[in-house]
C-alpha cells in the first residue's frame, strides 16, 4: 500500500509542470493575434475529432509499420555483422570500422533526397531511411558488447571444451545483451524521428504527411495537435525502451553479483 501512495505522489508531482504548461498555453494563446497559436482546448478537440474519424490512428499505424520494417531489417544486418566483427574477426573490424564510422557521420536528414532518388517516394524509401539511421547504433553497440566480454570467461569456457557455437550462445551473447539493448533504445528513438522527417519531405501517407497536410490547409488546431501527439508518442517510446533497458541492466548486475 505504501508503494502505491509513493507512486501516486510521484505521478502527482510529475503532473504539476504539465498542468501548468497547459494553463499557461491556454492563457498565452488568448494574448496573441488569432491564427498564430491555437489554445490547447481547441487542439485537444481537433485531436479527438481526428481520432474519432480513425484517420489519426490509421496514419500512426502506417508510420509505425514503416518503422518496424526498417528497424527489423537493421537488426537482421547489424547484429550478425557486429558479432562477427567483435569476436572472431577483429582484424576485419580494424579495416572496416573507419569506413563504417564515416558512413555514420553522414547526416541522415541531409541524405533523404538521395534515398528519394534511389527508391522513389514511397514505402521503400521510408524503410531505407529508417534502416540507415538505425543500423549504426545497433552495429557499434553490438561490436562494443561483444568485445567487452571478460576474457577469463572465454578462457574458462574454452578450457571446458566449449565449441565456438557454445561459446557464442552461452558466454558472448548473454554478456553482450545490455550493450545491444542500449543500441536498440537509441535506434528506436532515431527511427521514430526519421520516419516523421521523411514523411514531411515527401509522402502521401503517414504522420509526417498528415502534419504537412494540416499545415497546407492551415488547420491550425490540428497542426498543433499532431505536434503534441507526436511528442507524446516519442515520450512513450522512450519510456518503454527505458524500462526494458533497466530490466536488462538489472539482469547484468545480478550476473556480476552471483
Amino acid at each position: 500500500m505504501s508503494s502505491f501512495w509513493s507512486n501516486a505522489r510521484k505521478i502527482g508531482y510529475g503532473s504539476i509542470p504539465i498542468i501548468l504548461f497547459f494553463i499557461l498555453w491556454e492563457i498565452g494563446a488568448g494574448q496573441v493575434p488569432k491564427g498564430v497559436i491555437s489554445p490547447p482546448s481547441e487542439v485537444l478537440q481537433s485531436l479527438w475529432a481526428a481520432a474519432a474519424s480513425e484517420i489519426l490512428f490509421k496514419q500512426t499505424a502506417i508510420s509505425l509499420g514503416r518503422v518496424g520494417m526498417g528497424f527489423a531489417l537493421s537488426i537482421v544486418v547489424a547484429l550478425p555483422l557486429g558479432f562477427i566483427l567483435g569476436t572472431f574477426f577483429q582484424s576485419a573490424e580494424k579495416v572496416l570500422l573507419p569506413f563504417f564510422r564515416m558512413c555514420e557521420k553522414l547526416n541522415p536528414f541531409a541524405i533523404i533526397p538521395i534515398f528519394m532518388i534511389f527508391f522513389g517516394i514511397g514505402t521503400a524509401e521510408k524503410v531505407a531511411i529508417v534502416f540507415w539511421a538505425t543500423l549504426w547504433p545497433l552495429l557499434f553497440n553490438t561490436v562494443a558488447g561483444a568485445r567487452a566480454v571478460e576474457y577469463p570467461l572465454i578462457r574458462a569456457a574454452r578450457s571446458m571444451g566449449a565449441t565456438r557455437r557454445e561459446l557464442f550462445l552461452k558466454v558472448i551473447l548473454p554478456f553482450s545483451l545490455p550493450n545491444i539493448f542500449i543500441g536498440v533504445e537509441i535506434a528506436a528513438q532515431l527511427s521514430f524521428f526519421m520516419i516523421i522527417a521523411s514523411e514531411v519531405i515527401g509522402a502521401s501517407t503517414g504522420l509526417g504527411w498528415y502534419y504537412i497536410s494540416a499545415t497546407t490547409k492551415y488547420q491550425l488546431p490540428l497542426m498543433y495537435g499532431i505536434v503534441l501527439y507526436i511528442t507524446v508518442l516519442s515520450i512513450l517510446i522512450n519510456l518503454l525502451f527505458g524500462r526494458l533497458k533497466k530490466r536488462f541492466l538489472l539482469w547484468k548486475e545480478a550476473v556480476h553479483i552471483h
